[in-house]
C-alpha cells in the first residue's frame, strides 16, 4: 500500500488553493471589521476594495461571513489530510458558496474544486475507510 502513503497531486492542489483561499478570506474579513476601507485582492468576495456596496449590504457587514468561510476552508484542508470521508461533501458545499466570489478568490476556488472532483482524491479518502473497516 505504498500508494496510500504518498498523497495525490489533487490533494496537494486542493490544500494549496483551499489554504490560500481560507487564509485570504479570513484575514481579509478580519481586516474589514477593523479597517472598513481596507484594499485587498480578496476584498469582499473578490472585490478589490472594502469601501463599496454589494448584494444590498455594506461590505463591512459581509466581513463575518468571509471570516466564517475562510476558517471553514482551513478546517476542510485539515479534514482532507485526516482522510475524513464526510469532509468531501462539506468541501463541495463550501466550494459552491465560494463560487460567488470574483477575482483571485474565484480562481483559487476553481483549483480547489478541480482537486476535489479528481478521482485520485476520492481514492485517497476511501483507502483509509477500508483500513479502518468503515
Amino acid at each position: 500500500m505504498a500508494d496510500d502513503v504518498k498523497p495525490p497531486l489533487s490533494l496537494i492542489a486542493t490544500t494549496s488553493a483551499g489554504g490560500l483561499l481560507g487564509a485570504g478570506l479570513a484575514l481579509t474579513g478580519l481586516g474589514l471589521r477593523l479597517w472598513p476601507g481596507l484594499a485587498s485582492p480578496f476584498g469582499v468576495w473578490g472585490l478589490w476594495t472594502g469601501t463599496s456596496f454589494r448584494w444590498g449590504v455594506e461590505t463591512s457587514e459581509l466581513a463575518w461571513p468571509m471570516i466564517a468561510v475562510g476558517c471553514a476552508w482551513l478546517g476542510v484542508v485539515v479534514g482532507l489530510w485526516m482522510r475524513l470521508g464526510w469532509i468531501w461533501r462539506v468541501a463541495l458545499a463550501l466550494a459552491a458558496v465560494t463560487a460567488g466570489a470574483l477575482g483571485i478568490a474565484l480562481t483559487l476556488d476553481l483549483v480547489a474544486l478541480a482537486g476535489l472532483l479528481s478521482p485520485s482524491l476520492g481514492r485517497w479518502l476511501a483507502s483509509d475507510e477500508h483500513e479502518r473497516g468503515g
